[in-house]
């Protein structure tokens, strides 16, 4: 894995250099300027994601704090279905839109993240619609698909609620966007009604396949010591998967029927890893014919929208917000 350097804002990937933007706000400019681990985090000592959790836990619950300052919102720690939750609901929301429910799947790479709602809260208070916030298990304890039954688990009990499938909404960012389709294709196995439609941001279709941003990016070093090959012992998408199937369209939702597959909203950018990830997963499902937007932000890196000081992730978050209220026929 290449050396990480920055000086000046102008990133060094081993000798390839990538100079800090001018056409981006001077927020992201000075975002930009600095490691995005921060600190000496290229040279740390290198650990499974899953062994972070001490250290990572709060500082997502410093981001739900911040996030509950800008939008605020009643968070309710609860269960739903027999799984952890918490329903997140924007304080003076309007009663007419009690019929409407989002349900929110975390990021994390599959083994953090349990209790971080640094996008369910931004959702919840931009749209006024409540949001369930599912803390499904994590790998490896808890391999694929444990992750999916929570999931699932959470959307049939939102059902016998009386929530109708025409009012539901599924998203999620990183991990969460990919169980966001992996759990579409379980949904439509299991004979399920499908959500009004869905949001998978910076996530695509194959997690075992990131495709050629996550190999320049991540490979040439970009990212540090974060993000392994699926070959690597350490790699948090291969301890989730386990033994699954990589080409079982449950698995890998790309290499299935997506010919009914819920209006789709893919957001990322070109600093992100998982760019042609859901780039690919976009062009499959317009080649289906179904109905998918995709938004690339210039220079932004991988889940942007969880740094609200920049205007970039204040309009990728009014971005999904406008796509829920337009297919939930409200705003």
């Amino acid at each position: 894995m290449g050396a990480y350097t920055i000086e000046n804002g102008v990133v060094d990937l081993g000798g390839v250099k990538l100079p800090l933007p001018d056409n981006v706000s001077p927020e992201a400019q000075a975002f930009l300027a600095s490691h995005p681990w921060g600190g000496d985090a290229q040279n740390a000592p290198r650990i499974p994601m899953w062994l972070t959790r001490e250290v990572v836990d709060p500082a997502f619950q410093m981001l739900n704090g911040i996030a509950l300052q800008m939008w605020p919102c009643d968070v309710e720690d609860t269960q739903v279905g027999g799984v952890h939750c918490h329903r997140i609901r924007k304080q003076g929301a309007p009663a007419e839109l009690d019929s409407k429910i989002m349900i929110n799947l975390h990021g994390g790479g599959f083994v953090i993240g349990s209790g971080a709602l640094g996008e369910a809260i931004p959702i919840a208070g931009e749209t006024g619609v409540e949001v369930v916030a599912v803390d499904y298990r994590l790998a490896p304890e808890h391999p694929y698909p444990a992750a999916i039954d929570d999931v699932v688990a959470v959307y049939k009990a939102l059902l016998n609620e009386g929530y109708q499938p025409e009012n539901m909404v599924i998203f999620g960012t990183s991990a969460g966007g990919f169980l966001t389709a992996m759990t579409i294709m379980r949904l439509k196995k299991d004979g399920l009604p499908l959500p009004a439609c869905c949001g998978m941001f910076t996530a695509g279709g194959d997690v075992a396949n990131l495709g050629d941003s996550f190999n320049y990016l991540t490979l040439s070093g970009f990212y540090g010591h974060i993000g392994h090959p699926m070959e690597d012992p350490e790699c948090e998408r291969a301890v989730f998967l386990g033994d699954a199937d990589r080409d079982d369209p449950l698995v890998a939702p790309i290499k299935g029927d997506l010919s009914d597959f819920p209006p789709t909203l893919l957001v990322t950018g070109t600093r992100d890893a998982v760019l042609s990830s859901a780039a690919m997963f976009h062009r499959a499902l317009r080649r289906a014919g179904r109905e998918a937007e995709l938004y690339v932000f210039e220079a932004m890196p991988h889940a942007h929208w969880y740094s609200f000081h920049l205007p970039e992730a204040r309009e990728a978050i009014d971005v999904m917000a406008r796509f829920f209220e337009k297919q939930l026929g409200i705003g």
